[in-house]
């Protein structure tokens, strides 16, 4: 057990509170839907609406309370804004109308998003130099590990199915999500940072970081892959069982949960970040490839090609979180982490919003020719970071002059 814990320091604080709010999160993305639809009465149409609107205040919500981190300090905004979230979560169970869950959702999103650009900037600030990669390798691992756990508990609800079990799991999330946020109080708290003169908004006046944040989200589009494309793809166009939908899933958390530490250890620089990312692009393009030729030959051959697929797609997934951990926080100017951390986390939420739509019209949409240009979009756009982090790096040092 010792081996699996964090060193004595703040890391551990933080790796409880992210093991706890995580299995909430996986709880919630297990039984939410069904919740909204069978319980509340809405519609499939109301619900993917309702998740897109608050998805679009959730956009707006990083960048500012990221600034506000720098001149605040993060650990108690962090603290506060998961509270806030969590109460308003609560309001879920007496809902009962449409513009009732767009309002708490929207909410729900704002709040959530910019608790995730300040937990960013309290990292940034507690842990420093390399060791902020393995720190977001270990808190990785550990949302991996929670989101499963919470899955597994949600479907405690799924098979009672009564309107009461659902609604205390959200009960179960709002208390997770309280002593989540109070474990962060152990966390040493980190100095508000002082005011400069010049402009305010530097991260959005950062040319070089915003082009690496811009890859980020073309790139991350792949963590949409084996939860949105591929349960559709083995059901409809391969001669897989359909339990084996599962199989890239199972695969794909156990590999991360395990190996995102290991992977995390050779990116030291923007330099091995960017390099390790096209390594990951070109990964990405191999295994969605594989994807496609799971529509080729009997269950068994499909079932070890989703297999193979998905380990091939998990390793590139390791590097390209490695990278980005790292090319997130070292391309930041140290006085404005929060802020720079509010970009980086509104280009991952963008590439989260806009994911599903491409699934649905590339290899949902096409097929085998949809699954060739999302692989070759991977691999163009890993390529393309080694020269856009070298310059975005070249920048960053001609401004710390």
């Amino acid at each position: 057990m010792r081996k699996l814990l964090p060193a004595p320091g703040p890391l551990r604080p933080l790796a409880l509170a992210t093991l706890l709010s995580r299995v909430g999160n996986g709880l919630l993305m297990t039984i939410s839907v069904l919740y909204f639809t069978r319980v509340v009465g809405l519609s499939i149409a109301q619900v993917g609406l309702g998740l897109t609107v608050a998805g679009l205040f959730g956009l707006l919500a990083s960048i500012p309370f990221g600034h506000l981190a720098d001149r605040r300090g993060p650990r108690t905004l962090f603290v506060v804004l998961s509270l806030l979230m969590s109460a308003a979560a609560s309001l879920y169970v007496v809902i009962g109308t449409f513009w009732q869950f767009l309002a708490v959702a929207s909410v729900v999103v704002l709040l959530d998003r910019g608790s995730n650009a300040v937990r960013f900037a309290l990292i940034a600030g507690v842990v420093q130099g390399p060791e902020r990669v393995a720190a977001r390798a270990y808190l990785r691992s550990m949302t991996n590990i929670g989101v499963t756990a919470g899955a597994g508990l949600g479907a405690v609800a799924l098979s009672v199915g009564t309107a009461t079990s659902y609604r205390v799991m959200f009960g179960v999330y709002v208390v997770l999500g309280v002593v989540a946020a109070l474990v962060v109080l152990a966390v040493p708290r980190v100095a508000p940072q002082p005011r400069t003169d010049g402009p305010v908004w530097i991260a959005l006046r950062d040319r070089g970081y915003l082009a690496v944040a811009a890859l980020n989200a073309a790139i991350s589009v792949h963590f949409s892959v084996i939860d949105v494309a591929i349960p559709l793809w083995v059901v409809e166009h391969t001669d897989a069982p359909h339990w084996a939908a599962a199989v890239p899933l199972i695969v794909n958390a156990a590999g991360v949960a395990v190996l995102q530490v290991r992977a995390a250890r050779g990116i030291v620089d923007t330099t091995s970040a960017a390099r390790a990312t096209r390594t990951a692009g070109l990964l990405l393009l191999a295994s969605m490839l594989l994807f496609a030729a799971a529509s080729v030959g009997d269950a068994i051959v499909a079932v070890a090609v989703l297999v193979a697929a998905a380990a091939v797609q998990t390793a590139g997934e390791l590097l390209q979180s490695s990278g980005s951990f790292l090319l997130g926080f070292d391309l930041a100017q140290e006085q404005a982490q929060g802020q720079y951390q509010g970009v980086w986390n509104t280009s991952t939420s963008v590439s989260s919003m806009v994911a599903p739509t491409i699934m649905a019209l590339l290899p949902l949409g096409l097929g085998v020719p949809g699954w060739i240009v999302l692989g070759g979009w991977f691999a163009v756009v890993g390529v393309l970071f080694v020269p856009v982090v070298r310059w975005a790096a070249a920048r960053q040092l001609v401004g710390s002059r």
